[in-house]
Formats: structure tokens, sequence, C-alpha cells
């Protein structure tokens, strides 16, 4: 009832989108919260006569930032075109050539068709092959030429009303044909027309390429002196890799210069050579266009790609729509594999317990933990927002449920064999306690490792840590309530001499005689046993565990060495001779390998820059951002910088529900903002200088709005016609600061007639004002030159803040994209380490507790050691780093590790007394191995499943798993085993036993 209600009721529905990945309610997170608010309503805010946006932005939650832009206040008002894909102004822009090179070109906003170029060589140590070489300068002409055909019968692409015809890309090819017709722009829609791919190629010889080589070098080196610091190029020559470069012409072309034609060593390069290239198309904007596109790339593969040699290329569009659709495509199909994972699941369990009923219950078990798990993560819990990574659950939930099915069947089996005479509900008393005391304890490490990384403060892990915590803890009671009755039910059928092949395999295969005669045998005494005790059912439990009590070791021994006739029993006994007989030499392996893998652990490194791959390397819009490393417009963008915003009058602040990411935030202001008083202005005024000193303007010509206001007074106070705006507000003011009653309808006023957007207004008081500078880092750069420019910029302010800022205007804080993405990941890393180190807390509390000895406890810690340090070195070979994805699986499968072991440690205590140590590690390795090793199996071939996903938190988080489980199947089998078969104590609870009666005894007699 409680599934139907969750899926039927709870609004079930699956978010494939990228929605919700930045932290919030942090001091960073909050800052830019606010501020994004600010961008987004700008313009709506400016023009805001009646306060009614003001208003509704204070009291309204506003929807999620980057959902739909049509959902946000006001925001169609200053884009009527929007959604029509083609405006007039584009159109005139792209046909006059000064869309070339523009901003509009590579804004991400406009989603252009985007296609970077690769050489065949591009990769090798030294590359030869040049894309200005002929044959590739006419490959990239034909694949432009074909993309272009492509992109006018979808009628996706600006059209010039003389041609009727889409107009040619940026690219090298365009700046080809502008150099070979002496850089005439007044035929810029026609120049494909007046020189063909094959002209192009015939006359493009040596001499000609020669020519067009010096003059990309030219508006290359004048596109590294704008980007590069001033004081740096006074003597005309600036250093880039080590290379000095003469900068003396501007660039000969008469369309803007980018350096996205060429690669990062063309300049460094002798002879000059572009291993990387783009071209950007000038495409229309709306969803349906955009649509097509990819829909064209992906399905119909109808733009051009050429054929590898001598180059190839890659298609996405500027805002890299094409990754998020695809994206959001293969969730889908990357869930079909967990059907897939489910399959093999369901054969393990079939081969394992030989019934197909205890399978079927095992199914139910597993399957009807989805929709408990739901009922309470949305009715319960709160939880509405259900991320595509809470899909990885479903692989967890069918590896680790089989584990819980394959230890009850066991445990069950186990009991059988200890009691052949026994009744079903004397087997029950015996196996079932223990076997939920087993699967409760590795359920609770697995949790307690999910629910640990719930103290994350990014949405989506939080959402997925709480619904896989939710979805091991209803299997297991699941198992409880079906595989448990469902045993007692199997038993009790094979008892009354049931032959169904849906209940046992073995009557369908085969018995031999003499065993159907002994478990006829055993099957009438236990009926026999049955009846007699009707009268005394209450009893059964405390008579099994009486019969337990009294029997001796030898008698028992005797009744286990049934139960090693079997292929995989046998198997175990085997290799327990060579495990004790080679205890020492192996011992001294597996510390050897404990120590060579720690070493090689320890070389783990974190990314050499924030960036986060949703999609394998081999995938066309990986490779697309990768390739676009390679650019020399990249790095030239990482010399620049990013933009950061300093913001008076708002509060940071994220008054939203932080799990979902559908509920953002509302306007949250300052009531203590006041920059009216003189003191306030001055400070205002002689600020920037002092910023732009230590950081740098965001543009040369940049000016703060209180200079700009200042030098506008100026301006008006001498000027013989000043403008009205002036006159009626300003009170013959020559100079800031004003006096404090003319401040507010002063400024306001000059921001209204020069339509500077930093003053935002209402009720005629200003509200916010806001400042632009320049970060030094981009949002990708390492976590530490993105910590080392925050805590810069953040000392600087608080300093300015303590000392120098009068009250009413010291309350401003500095907010950049690039921060957030820093704080996410930053947030990640603690989340990672938080929940690593309740996990392991949590394994080590639960290790002693099944085995109740400090003794296994140290060797269970020793163990999950290696498996760490194993599976971490196995991760450096393959070249991983310790990114925020990495470090959250890290510690979500801590949990997983110590399963086996607690198996094991718990079956190694499971005789009572002195008992010698290698006695107990037979009895523990037969009497849990197959159930170990089953488990293992399951989650292997769930493993290897999802390998095969795309989406690549999936794939990483099934390598950390393969790698996981393999690696802990040694650390059970090799490492843990061989220490109790050489060092394990006879009596491993003794001390625990006797504090125990030491601490019942003070109690009895207080």
């Amino acid at each position: 009832i409680l599934s139907f209600v969750g899926l039927r009721f709870g609004d079930f529905k699956v978010a494939i989108n990228n929605s919700g990945w930045w932290s919030r309610g942090t001091e960073i997170a909050n800052r830019a919260t606010q501020e994004m608010m600010i961008r987004l309503n700008r313009y709506d805010l400016f023009f805001d006569e009646t306060g009614e946006v003001w208003e509704e932005l204070q009291s309204e939650m506003q929807p999620d930032w980057q959902g739909p832009r049509n959902d946000r206040v006001g925001e169609n008002q200053n884009n009527e075109t929007e959604g029509m894909g083609v405006d007039d102004a584009t159109l005139t822009s792209v046909c006059s050539g000064e869309w070339y090179g523009s901003g509009d070109m590579m804004s991400g906003s406009n989603e252009n068709l985007f296609t970077i170029w690769k050489t065949e060589d591009a990769e090798a140590k030294d590359p030869e092959k040049s894309i200005l070489d002929a044959d590739a300068m006419y490959d990239l002409c034909m694949a432009e030429e074909n993309t272009l055909s492509a992109l006018e019968d979808g009628d996706h692409c600006y059209k010039c009303p003389d041609t009727g015809s889409c107009v040619p890309p940026y690219s090298l090819v365009l700046m080809a044909r502008l150099h070979l017709t002496g850089n005439d722009i007044s035929k810029l829609d026609s120049l494909s027309e007046l020189i063909s791919c094959d002209t192009l190629k015939s006359t493009w010889t040596a001499g000609v390429q020669g020519d067009f080589t010096m003059a990309l070098k030219t508006c290359v080196n004048w596109s590294i002196r704008m980007a590069s610091d001033d004081t740096k190029n006074k003597d005309g020559m600036i250093t880039m890799q080590n290379t000095s470069i003469a900068v003396t012409n501007p660039c000969p072309f008469p369309i803007r210069f980018r350096a996205t034609v060429v690669d990062n060593l063309f300049p460094t390069t002798l002879p000059n050579i572009v291993r990387y290239s783009s071209s950007y198309y000038a495409t229309k904007m709306s969803k349906e266009d955009t649509n097509g596109m990819y829909e064209a790339n992906e399905n119909d593969n109808a733009y051009d790609r050429s054929d590898g040699t001598p180059l190839s290329g890659v298609y996405e569009t500027t805002d890299e729509t094409f990754q998020m659709i695809y994206s959001d495509a293969i969730v889908g199909r990357d869930m079909v594999l967990a059907v897939g994972s489910a399959g093999v699941t369901i054969i393990a369990m079939v081969i394992h317990t030989q019934s197909p009923f205890l399978t079927l219950m095992g199914l139910f078990q597993i399957l009807l933990s989805f929709p408990l798990a739901y009922f309470v993560y949305y009715f319960i819990a709160g939880l509405v927002f259900f991320p595509f990574l809470n899909f990885i659950g479903i692989f967890v939930v069918f590896a680790l449920g089989a584990d819980d099915v394959f230890v009850a069947v066991d445990k069950w089996k186990n009991a059988r064999h200890e009691l052949p005479y026994g009744t079903t509900e004397q087997v029950a008393a015996l196996a079932l306690p223990d076997a939920a005391y087993s699967m409760l304890l590795t359920s609770m490490t697995t949790a307690v490792a999910f629910f640990g990384t719930a103290i994350c403060p990014v949405g989506p892990i939080v959402c997925f840590a709480v619904f896989c915590g939710l979805l091991i803890t209803f299997d297991y009671m699941m198992n409880i309530f079906l595989v448990f009755p469902a045993l007692c039910l199997y038993d009790k059928w094979l008892l009354a001499g049931s032959k169904n092949c849906c209940v046992n395999f073995d009557w369908c295969c085969g018995r031999k005689v003499e065993d159907e005669d002994v478990f006829a045998s055993n099957t009438d005494l236990a009926l026999q046993a049955t009846a007699t005790n009707t009268d005394h059912a209450s009893s059964n439990e405390e008579g099994a565990h009486k019969h337990m009590a009294e029997r001796n070791e030898e008698e028992r021994q005797g009744l286990l060495e049934d139960e090693h006739k079997t292929l995989i029993h046998r198997f175990l006994d085997g290799y327990y001779i060579i495990l004790h007989k080679f205890r020492w030499l192996i011992l001294a392996a597996a510390t050897a390998a404990t120590i060579g893998c720690t070493v090689f652990a320890a070389q783990l490194t974190q990314p050499a820059n924030s960036d986060v791959a949703l999609l394998p390397d081999s995938n066309e819009y990986q490779m697309h951002w990768a390739w676009k490393q390679n650019l020399l417009s990249n790095e030239l963008a990482k010399l620049e910088g990013s933009e950061a915003i300093l913001l008076w009058g708002v509060e940071p602040a994220d008054t939203g529900t932080h799990l979902d990411p559908d509920t953002w935030t509302t306007l949250v202001l300052d009531d203590e903002f006041d920059p009216k008083s003189k003191e306030a202005q001055s400070y205002l005024l002689d600020f920037c200088d002092r910023l732009f000193e230590s950081f740098g303007r965001v543009k040369e010509d940049y000016e703060c709005p209180m200079v700009q206001f200042d030098g506008w007074l100026k301006d008006q106070s001498t000027s013989d016609t000043p403008t009205m705006a002036y006159t009626a507000n300003c009170k013959g003011a020559s100079s800031a600061p004003v006096p404090s009653d003319v401040f507010d309808p002063c400024i306001i006023a000059w921001s209204k007639d020069v339509n500077n957007m930093s003053i935002l207004q209402v009720d005629g008081s200003v509200k916010v004002i806001e400042v632009r500078t320049k970060s030094n880092v981009s949002y990708d750069a390492s976590q530490k030159l993105l910590k080392e420019e925050w805590t810069t910029y953040e000392d600087w302010l608080e300093n300015e803040r303590q000392d120098s800022a009068p009250s009413g205007v010291d309350k401003f804080y500095h907010s950049d994209l690039a921060y957030w993405w820093f704080d996410t990941n930053n947030q990640m890393m603690k989340t990672a380490y938080g929940a690593a180190g309740i996990a392991l807390f949590c394994a080590a509390v639960v290790v002693y507790i099944s085995t109740r000895s400090f003794v296994l406890t140290t060797f269970a810690a020793i163990a999950i050691l290696y498996v760490l340090v194993a599976a971490t070195a196995c991760l450096v070979g393959l070249g991983w780093t310790l990114g925020f994805l990495e470090s959250v699986l890290f510690a979500i499968l801590i949990g997983i590790s110590c399963d086996f072991v607690i198996h094991v440690g718990h079956a190694y205590t499971m005789y009572s007394g002195d008992v010698n140590r290698g006695r107990r590690s037979h009895f523990a390795l037969t009497h849990m191995g197959p159930s170990i090793l089953a488990a293992a199996f399951t989650t292997f071939m769930a493993a290897v499943v999802m390998i095969f996903t795309e989406i690549t938190f999936f794939r990483k988080f099934a390598v950390i798993l393969f790698m996981t489980i393999l690696h802990s199947t040694i650390g059970c089998f090799v490492v843990f085993l061989v220490l109790c078969d050489c060092f394990g104590p006879a009596e491993p609870t003794k001390a625990y036993d006797a504090m125990k009666a030491k601490i019942c005894g003070s109690s009895k007699k207080e």
C-alpha cells in the first residue's frame, strides 16, 4: 500500500537536467545567489517606475535561475524576439560584417553552431600537419560548404537578403578568402561564389600561405598584447611560453580578429602551424532551431566532420546545448542497463538458492524497496526533487540486495545442516536471528555511508545520499518481511516431500537415491518432532538454543562436514589448506602489497582544473570541450581573467528550499545601506582607485559609477546647456560628494540620463550600487588558484570594511560565478572527508559490535585499509584525480568495503570458549564464504554492466564499485583471514565477556 501511495501520489518524476549542481546556504553561495538575482532582473528593476517588480522579487519565491528564462519576473520585457530565432538587429549585424568576431558571435546565449577542427597529428610530440596547408584548407572549405547546405535545408541559419543563402562562418577559410580579395568586406555574403573551394586550393601557393601566415601572426600578437598586462608591453615585446614576441602593426583583416582560429602553440612554433581551429556559424537561437540542429548533427550526421585526413571536426553550440540535450537523452538509455544488472542478479540468485520461489521473493524484496524508499523520501523527508543521480540506487540495491538474500539463504541452509532432525521452527530460531543480526550490521555501515554524504550543501548529492540510504534500509526490512517467511515455507515444503521444481531444483536435476533416503529419514524425524512439539511450540526457540549449547565441539564439527560436500565448500576447504600452509609467506606478501599500494595511492592528486566532465572523453561533445582548451582564445581568456561584482545594498541570502532547485530565493535588501552621507559618498568615490590598483580594471575604459557620477556633475555644472536631469535634481552641485538631501534624486537622475544600470532605485531611494572589477582566475582554474584569489579579495575587502568604510556602506561584498563553482567543489571535498570519517567510525563500531573483540577489530581495520589503498592505487593507475565526484564516491564506498569483513569476523566468533584459531578461521571461511563469493559476483556483474553507461558519474561509480568489491574480496579472503590464521585469538570475546560480566555483576549488586 505504501509503495502504491508513494508512486501514485508522490508526484514521481525524474529531473534529467543540470539544475541544482551548485552549493547553497554557504557564505559564497548566498552572495552569488543575490548577485545573480540582481543580474537576471537588472533591466526590470532599473525601469520599474511603480515598485511592483521590487515588491514581487522580495515577496515571491523565484524559480530556478538555470531554468527557462521566461519564468522569471519581466524576463521577456527586454527581449521581444526571444523564441522567434531571428531578429532584424542580428540580421543587420550579420550581413554588415559586424557580427564577425563580436561578442554576439561567441556568446553562449546566442547558441551559434560552433565547430572545432584538429589536424590528424595534432597530439603528436612534433606535429607536422597544419590546417594552413592547401589540402587541409580545401577540406575545411568543403566541410563548411556542406554544413552550410544542411543549415539551409533546415532553415537554421541567417540569410542575407541579397543572396538568400546562409552567410559563411567565421573561420580561417573566411579570412583566407578576404586575404585573396584584398580584404574587401563589401561582398562578404558572396565570397564563396567569388572564390570557390577549388579556386582556393588552386591559388593557395606556398607564397600565398606564407603571406597569410604572417598576417595571422600579426593579428595573434596584437590579440596577446590586448589580453596581457599593459605594463609588460611598454617595450613592444611580450613573453609567452618562454618565447619573446615583437608586437608591431594591428591586424590587417577587415573583420574583428578572434584567437579562436589558431591554437595556443601557433605564436611560438617554428614554422608556424595551426593544429586546432574553429568555425562559428551564424545560426538562429530559438529552441526549435537548436533542437533541429542537434537532430541534424546527432541522428542525421548532416554536418560535415571531414574524414580525419588531414583534419577532423566536432560540433557543438556556443552554449554547449548539444551536450545538455544528449545528456538528458542518454539518461534513459543508461537506465535500461539497470535492467541488465537486474537480470544478472536474478540469474545469480537462481543458481545460488536453487529455488525459483526464493529468487522471486528476493526479487520482490529488492523491487519493493524502491517505492517504499520513495514514499519516505517524498512524504516524510519532504524531498520533491528527484535527480537522475538517484538511479544509481538501482544498481546499488540490486547488488547489495542480492547479498542479503544470499546471507539469509546460507544461514538457513547452515542451520538445517546443524539441525538435520530439527523442525522448521527450530531451524528458524537458530538461523534467522543470526542472519538478521549479520545483515543489520552490514546494512548499517552501507546506509550510514550514504546518509553521511547528506551533509553536502549540493542538492542532488543530498537527494542521492538520502534516497540510496533509504533503499538500503528498506531492502533490509523487506528481506526480514519477505525472504525470512519464504524460507520457512520453503523448508516446510521440502519436509513435506515437495518435488515442485519451482520450490527447489534438486528434484528436477535428479537426486541420488542414498541422498533421498537420508533426506526422507530426516524429514520423517523432523515431522515427528513437529508433531511431538505441537503443544510446546512456545518453547521451541529455547530448546533449540539449549540443544546447541550442550552439543560438544566434536559433534558440531562432524555435522559441519556434511556441509562441505558441495563443490563450493570443497573449493574453500582446499583454499584454506593452501592459506594455512603458506600463511606466513602470504602474510608477508599482503603486508608488502599494502605498503606498496599505500605509496602508490599517495600519488593521487587533485585535478588541474575544476571542470567536471559529464560525458566520456570519446564523446563528440566532450571532445569538443577538450579540443577547445587548445585554442589560443582559451589561454588568452585565462590571461584576461573574469569579472567579479561588488554589491552594496543586498544581503547575502538564499531563502528558498535548498534541496529543490525549482525554488530559488527572494531578493533580500540591506536595510542598513545608506550612501547619502558625505562620508559615504567620499568613500565610494575613492574606493575604486584603491580597488583597481590592487586587482585591475575589468576593462581599460571602465569607471565606477560614483566616479562617472562625479565626472557628470563637473561637466554639467560648467556646461552652458546642462540637461534637465541635472538642473531639476542636483541643485547646482559641481562634484561629489553632494548634500545628503540631494544625493538620491541627483544620482538617480544621472543613472536614468546616461542609462547606467549600476544604480538601482525604488521610490526615489538608491537601493543597490554595483561595481565591476577584475578577477584574475577563470571558473575552471585549479582549486588552489581559486582559493588564493578568493582569499586575497576577501582579505582586502575585509580590511576596507573594518578600517575605512563608514557606517551605511560597510556591508558590501564581492561575488563571481568562478568563486561559486570553487565553493561547490570545495564543499564536495569537505563532504567527502566528513562522510568518510563518519563511515570509518561507523565501520569500526559495527566491526567491534559484530566481533566483540578489539583484536579482530584491528584486523578488520587493516583489511579495510588495504581495500582503500589498493582501490585508490588502481585508480591512480587509470589516471584518475581526486575531483569532487571521485571524493563523494570514495566516501560512500567505505561503507561497502567493510561488509565482507564483518560477515567473516562475526563467523569467527561463533564458536564459544577456547577454540584453536585455525579451526575458527576455517569455519569462518567455509561458513560465510559461499554467500560472500555470490554477493561479490553479483556486484561485479552489476558494476560491469554499469561501466557501459555513458554518464561519467555512473561510469566512475561502476569503476570504483568494481575495484572496491574486488579488493574487498581480497581483503577478506586474504588479508583478514591470514591475520586471523596467524594471530587470531582463541577466545576472541573473552575481554568483552569479562567486561560485560563485571558491569552486569555490579549492576545486580547495586
